[in-house]
């Protein structure tokens, strides 16, 4: 289903509302959803699952604290959101973290296809000095200090799916490119530059199912119509003198 990038990134925005999401993150949410699904990764299937884990409370709405051991910031069961972790990473990129030679590893995370891309988005934006280089289960992204964005399809790897799983991140902050992956390259600098053509001339795809799910959502925000809202707070009022 096509749609323009605008009308898509409203529903996002709108979606996130609707299931509660603060206004911060409902716009950090955006960017790097748009991006994903504008360079032909599945980021309608990410906003799904993220949004649909948060609104049936199998994961918290919780930021984790990247200052402690990352075993330490999930218990038994427990996810952490993308959508909170790749926020409370974009924050800690702006202070430094996690420093040049650094090596983290993240478990039991929701999407980490979103905060890959989210941290790298974050990083291309910033004078660091160093490298950064995310590693997950499926998809290795790399973001140099001139803004590129590099991600590879990690060999041997399935197509994404909706199912959530807890899939190790792996973070490393350098000061050369390390040799990052084996695999076919999905997006580098030339690649990514065609593909926001495509999407100006021609608007994105996303799929037909995963709108509704995600119009569901906004929909939450739509006011009952009766006389108590026209008169109180929706529309222009009992009286209509446009």
């Amino acid at each position: 289903m096509r749609q323009s990038s605008a009308e898509f990134g409203q529903l996002l925005f709108k979606a996130a509302r609707g299931v509660g999401l603060p206004l911060g993150l409902a716009e950090d949410l955006v960017a790097p959803i748009l991006w994903l699904q504008t360079c032909g990764l599945p980021g309608d299937v990410e906003a799904v699952n993220m949004l649909t884990g948060l609104d049936e409370r199998r994961v918290p709405g919780v930021f984790p604290d990247l200052t402690i051991r990352p075993d330490e910031n999930t218990t038994a069961n427990r996810t952490l959101s993308a959508i909170y972790l790749a926020a409370a990473g974009c924050d800690s990129l702006q202070l430094g973290w996690p420093g040049t030679d650094a090596e983290i590893q993240m478990t039991s995370v929701d999407s980490p296809l979103f905060t890959a891309t989210a941290l790298s988005l974050a990083h291309r934006k910033l004078n660091s000095g160093f490298i950064l280089t995310i590693r997950t289960a499926g998809h290795v992204f790399s973001s140099n200090q001139k803004g590129d964005v590099i991600c590879i399809k990690r060999n041997g790897q399935e197509p994404e799916t909706l199912a959530p799983e807890a899939v190790e991140i792996q973070l490393s902050a350098s000061k050369n490119l390390e040799n990052t992956a084996n695999g076919a390259v999905l997006v580098d600098a030339d690649r990514e530059i065609q593909f926001l053509l495509v999407c100006e001339s021609e608007g994105l795809s996303a799929d037909e199912n995963n709108i509704r799910r995600l119009q569901s959502l906004a929909d939450r925000l739509l006011v009952p119509e009766s006389q108590h809202s026209l008169k109180y707070g929706a529309g222009a009022g009992i009286v209509d003198t446009d």
